[in-house]
C-alpha cells in the first residue's frame, strides 16, 4: 500500500502538545477523541498519587493517549519504508491508529491503583475491550461508521494477552508494534512523566535517533532497530529503571497507594455495601472520591474514611520496615506473592499485625494501622529486541543480534539486579504514631512470614 494513507498525513485538527509539538487528528480519529468515554480521560490522572511527591505530575491519560497516537504514527511511517517494508492493508492502518488512541480507554480512576485489587477489578485492557465492543456505545459506533473497522479488531490489538480471545495473526502483528520493549506507549509515558515530574531522566533519550532507527523484523513480525539506535534504547531502558526507583515506586507514592486500596477494599468486603464494582467504570476521580466518602460514612467505616482523608490531605503512613534484598528468601517471596495475588489475605494480615501491636500498647485498634505494600511482581527490565547491523559495522555473528548480546549491550544484565533490589521494595507501612511506629519497626518483619 502507499504510505500516503490519508490518516497518516499531518492533516486535520492540530493540538499543541508539550512533548511532541503539534499532533494532527483527521476527522474520523477526532470523532473518537470527542466521545464521552475518551473525554473522561481528561479527569483520569496518568500517575495516580505521584503528585503528592512531584506536584507537577497532574497530567492525564488524555494527553498521554494523544502522544501515543502521534508517536505510533511516526513509527508506522518508518516501518512502511523499512527494508523490507511492513506490508499492511488499508484497514490495518485504521485499526492500528484507533487502537493507539484507545489503548488506555479502560483505565479506572487513579491509574493502575485499583487493578491491584484482584479479583474485584480487571485489567484496563479487558475493560477497554468491553467499552470498545459495546454495541450501544459511542466508540463502537464511531469505529464502524467513521473509520469503517470492526471494533473487535481494535480491541484485539489492545487486549492481545487475553486468554479468553483468540487473536488473529494480523491483529497480533499490530499489537506487537503497539506493545513491547520499544513501543510508543512506553516512550511517551517515560518522556511525558519525566517532564511533568520535573526530573531530568527523560532528557537523555534521543527521541529523533530512536525513531530513525526503527526497522521491521519480518521473521519475528516485530519492531527492531538498526545499530545506530542502540544507545538511544539504552537510555530509554535506564530511564525506565530510574523512573520506577525515584518516581513510580517512591515510598510516599506507595504509601498513598496502599492507603487508598485499603480504604476501597474495606467497602467492597462489607456485606451491606451499595457501591458495586460497576460503579467505578465510568466515573472520574473527583466523582469517585465523593462516592467513596459517602459510602464509608453510611457504613460507619471510620478507619477506611481516615485512610482516604489521609491520602487527600497527605497524612501518609510511614515506612516501618522493608524487606532487604538479602532477606528475600524463597519462602518469604512465595508468601508475599500469595498476598499480592489474594488481597483478602493481605488485608487479614494487616488487621492481624495492627491488633498485635495495638494490643501490646494496650490501646484500641481500627485494623488499618499497619499496611503491607507489595509492588507488581511482573515488573522488571525487559529488552526483547533485535538489532540489525549494516555493512559498515561488521560482526562475526549472524544477523540480527539480540539487544542483550555482549556485542550489543550489557545494560540489561546490570539493571535487572538493581531493579529487583533497589526499585522493587516490599514495605510495611505504619500510621504516624510515636509509640506504634517504633514497635512496628522492630517487630513487623518477624510477623510477616
Amino acid at each position: 500500500m502507499s504510505i500516503l494513507h490519508p490518516l497518516l498525513e499531518d492533516d486535520g485538527k492540530a493540538i499543541r502538545d508539550p512533548v511532541w509539538g503539534y499532533i494532527h487528528l483527521p476527522g474520523p480519529l477526532l470523532a473518537l477523541v470527542d466521545t464521552e468515554d475518551f473525554q473522561r480521560l481528561r479527569n483520569i490522572s496518568q500517575l495516580g498519587f505521584v503528585h503528592l511527591v512531584y506536584p507537577g505530575a497532574r497530567h492525564s491519560r488524555f494527553e498521554h493517549s494523544l502522544g501515543v497516537y502521534h508517536l505510533a504514527k511516526q513509527f508506522l511511517l518508518r516501518l512502511l519504508k523499512s527494508d523490507p517494508p511492513l506490508e499492511l492493508e488499508d484497514a490495518d492502518v485504521r485499526v492500528f491508529l484507533a487502537a493507539t488512541l484507545l489503548h488506555d480507554i479502560g483505565h479506572y480512576p487513579f491509574s493502575h491503583t485499583l487493578e491491584e485489587l484482584m479479583p474485584f477489578f480487571v485489567s484496563h485492557e479487558e475493560r477497554a475491550r468491553r467499552l470498545i465492543e459495546d454495541p450501544a456505545g459511542s466508540i463502537s459506533k464511531v469505529l464502524r461508521d467513521e473509520l469503517g473497522v470492526d471494533p473487535v479488531r481494535v480491541a484485539n490489538v489492545i487486549d492481545y494477552e487475553s486468554g479468553a480471545h483468540e487473536i488473529p495473526p494480523r491483529d497480533m502483528l499490530l499489537a506487537n508494534i503497539l506493545s513491547g520493549t520499544l513501543d510508543p506507549d512506553k516512550i511517551d509515558y517515560l518522556l511525558r512523566d519525566s517532564l511533568f515530574c520535573g526530573v531530568p531522566f527523560g532528557e537523555s533519550v534521543n527521541r529523533d535517533r530512536l525513531i530513525k532507527a526503527i526497522k521491521y523484523d519480518p521473521d519475528r513480525r516485530r519492531l527492531a532497530i538498526t545499530s545506530k539506535g542502540v544507545s538511544a534504547v539504552e537510555a530509554l531502558v535506564f530511564t525506565n529503571y530510574l523512573m520506577y526507583r525515584n518516581v513510580y515506586w517512591h515510598h510516599a507514592v506507595r504509601s498513598a497507594t496502599a492507603m487508598f486500596k485499603r480504604s476501597v477494599q474495606d467497602i467492597l468486603v462489607h456485606p451491606d455495601r451499595r457501591l458495586q464494582v460497576g460503579d467505578f467504570h465510568r466515573v472520574t476521580e473527583g466523582e469517585l472520591l465523593m462516592v467513596l466518602r459517602d459510602e464509608q460514612d453510611r457504613l460507619g467505616l471510620r478507619g477506611a474514611r481516615s485512610l482516604l482523608d489521609g491520602v487527600s490531605r497527605r497524612r501518609l503512613h510511614k515506612v516501618a520496615a522493608f524487606v532487604h534484598p538479602g532477606e528475600r528468601k524463597q519462602g518469604l517471596m512465595h508468601f508475599l506473592y500469595d498476598l499480592y495475588q489474594h488481597p483478602d489475605k493481605r488485608r487479614q494480615k494487616e488487621i492481624e499485625l495492627s491488633q498485635n501491636f495495638a494490643g501490646q500498647l494496650g490501646r484500641p485498634c481500627s485494623g488499618n494501622e499497619i499496611l503491607i505494600d507489595i509492588p507488581r511482581f511482573d515488573k522488571s527490565p525487559e529488552v526483547d529486541l533485535k538489532v540489525f547491523y549494516g555493512a559498515d559495522v561488521p560482526s562475526d555473528k549472524p544477523q540480527p543480534l539480540s539487544f542483550d548480546d555482549p556485542e550489543v549491550s550489557r545494560l540489561r544484565d546490570t539493571l535487572v539486579d538493581n531493579f529487583e533490589d533497589q526499585a522493587k521494595i516490599f514495605r510495611v507501612f505504619c500510621v504516624d504514631d510515636d509509640d506504634l511506629l517504633p514497635l512496628a519497626a522492630t517487630q513487623a518483619k518477624r510477623h510477616l512470614h
